[in-house]
């Protein structure tokens, strides 16, 4: 199905909503089943974010383990993951009443691994038999006539079995970048993020093979499942993808994880970490380094080029040139490297 670039930004359950609430049963129990020529169906509209979230998490957790042996950190990075496994848990069983199985008990980094492991994979056991339910039964509400229980179904699969977790896992792929910058510095945090991004290489690999106008589709796909506000618009040099509000890096500053006791760091020196700003939201600096930096190093080619990117209203614009040849150089250029940024 050829989807039109003035929905590339929508989400599925939200054209779903709309055609129940034109009473379009039709035309719902269609999106259901089949989707929208982004989402498959509905049961699967954010499988592919959340395994990918997964993903990340697994790639990020030793190389904080690496640092905080570096540093001598183990004792806050057990209480980052325990932390977040608790927090994981208690959102996995008020979505869909999964509990993780027994986790060797006692202090250490081992120990807590375990515990983050644990309760992260039984949050994605839960995740796609819990969406599969939900569809059936947005389905069959619709089939028998019940526009409003299938509108309320869709808001329960938006509002308890998908946004809480996938915001929890954002938070602690925050929290980590911000314990990479405060325990290892500037240094430390590019060292991570260059790390965090060869870690994912495969699926980078995938999106280099794709054409211009794939690519920027893929890129409004998965910059939507982070529930933000999207638009994407076309001209002969490039595709520029709008966001009036960046539903990751955006969302948690807007909603005070910048401010007050557990407040997120700012990365504080102009450079690739920051697009060459003097200052930046330390969530929103992965975007400069896996988008940019490390695809140039890889690729010859920067995948995503940002203009006045992170604002404070949450707001950001990204950039894919049809040619490489077209990237304006003085934005490339602040995302080069001086020399190969790896861990050992």
């Amino acid at each position: 199905m050829t989807v039109a670039m003035a929905d590339w930004g929508k989400r599925l359950s939200d054209t779903l909503r709309a055609a129940l609430a034109a009473g379009d049963l039709a035309t719902a129990a269609r999106l259901v089943e089949d989707g929208d020529g982004m989402a498959r169906s509905l049961a699967k509209e954010y499988t592919l974010m959340y395994r990918g979230l997964g993903i990340t998490l697994r790639v990020m957790q030793p190389l904080l383990l690496a640092l905080a042996l570096r540093t001598a950190k183990e004792e806050a990075l057990c209480a980052h993951l325990r932390d977040f496994a608790q927090d994981i848990d208690a959102l996995a069983q008020a979505a869909w009443g999964t509990t993780p199985g027994p986790v060797q008990a006692g202090p250490g980094v081992v120990p807590a691994s375990a515990a983050f492991e644990a309760s992260l994979s039984a949050a994605e056991a839960g995740f796609e038999p819990a969406h599969r339910a939900n569809a059936a039964a947005v389905l069959a509400a619709i089939l028998a006539g019940d526009a409003a229980g299938a509108q309320a179904l869709v808001e329960h699969k938006v509002a308890v079995l998908y946004l809480p977790l996938h915001d929890r896992l954002v938070r602690w792929m925050a929290d980590s970048m911000a314990f990479a910058l405060r325990h290892g510095g500037e240094e430390g945090l590019l060292r991570f993020q260059m790390d965090s991004a060869q870690g994912q290489r495969a699926g980078f690999d995938k999106w280099e093979d794709l054409s211009a106008a794939e690519f920027a589709q893929a890129s409004a796909f998965l910059l939507k499942m982070h529930m933000g506000n999207l638009t994407v618009s076309e001209d002969a040099q490039r595709y520029t993808l709008s966001q009036s509000l960046c539903g990751s890096g955006g969302r948690l500053r807007v909603m005070g994880a910048y401010a007050g006791p557990q407040a997120l760091p700012f990365v504080e020196t102009a450079g690739p970490l920051t697009f060459g700003l003097p200052r930046l939201p330390v969530y929103c600096s992965h975007c400069p380094i896996w988008n940019g930096t490390a695809t140039l190093a890889w690729y010859g080619r920067v995948h995503w080029l940002f203009e006045q990117p992170a604002r404070a209203d949450g707001s950001c614009t990204a950039h894919i040139y049809k040619r490489a040849a077209d990237s304006p150089a003085a934005l490339v250029d602040v995302l080069r490297l001086s020399a190969p940024t790896h861990a050992a």
